[in-house]
């Protein structure tokens, strides 16, 4: 059993789906409750774009256990690419009950607030992370998104000019932090700074 499930594992790391698919299958014949296989077949839906399937794949491996950390993170990461953000909060909270330090649920936790406008959560979320004396850009960043959305746009330019200071080739930074020098009515520092984004 182990056996077949490297193989279809190294399957799916080389873009063989199709084939990794195939093993996972001949895994799930003989043991149907293998949450091993259920995740990581999950994991290949996912890449295939095949989200629902994927979903699918999580919910029977967490009806057989309820426990799975990393089984959670990935439900709640594909709801949330799907723009089901309420359901993938959930998933992210039963992640974050199993490990409350496991960033990369909070952070995901934190994406989907901001989705849903529900950015002092979102905040909260952020600033846990980066309180923790992690250099995380995309928690900085989000967190700048986050006080833009509230209409706090100083504090919004101080989080990407942190979050650039780390990383000054980040485009995407740059296009927020111009939004923010923007409403601050800083029109020639906004310019400069899409500058970094197009290039111009």
């Amino acid at each position: 059993m182990t056996a077949m499930l490297e193989a279809a594992h190294h399957l799916a790391l080389v873009g063989r789906y199709d084939d990794a698919l195939a093993e996972y299958e001949k895994v799930l014949a003989e043991d149907a409750g293998n949450t091993t296989a259920l995740e990581q077949k999950g994991e290949v839906f996912y890449a295939l774009g095949r989200h629902e399937d994927a979903i699918a794949c999580y919910d029977r491996a967490l009806e057989k256990n309820p426990h799975l950390l990393t089984t959670w993170y990935e439900k709640g990461y594909t709801l949330r690419k799907v723009g089901r953000f309420a359901e993938s909060i959930a998933c992210f909270e039963r992640a974050l009950a199993l490990d409350p330090d496991f960033t990369l649920a909070l952070a995901n936790k934190g994406y989907a607030l901001n989705a849903l406008g529900r950015y002092d959560d979102a905040i909260a979320c952020f600033d846990h992370i980066l309180d923790a004396g992690q250099n995380n850009i995309r928690a900085m960043t989000a967190r700048g998104i986050a006080l833009l959305g509230l209409g706090r746009n100083k504090e919004a330019l101080a989080a990407f000019d942190l979050a650039i200071s780390i990383n000054p080739i980040n485009s995407f930074v740059w296009q927020h932090r111009a939004e923010a020098l923007h409403r601050l009515g800083r029109t020639a520092e906004a310019e400069e700074s899409l500058r970094h984004v197009f290039g111009t």
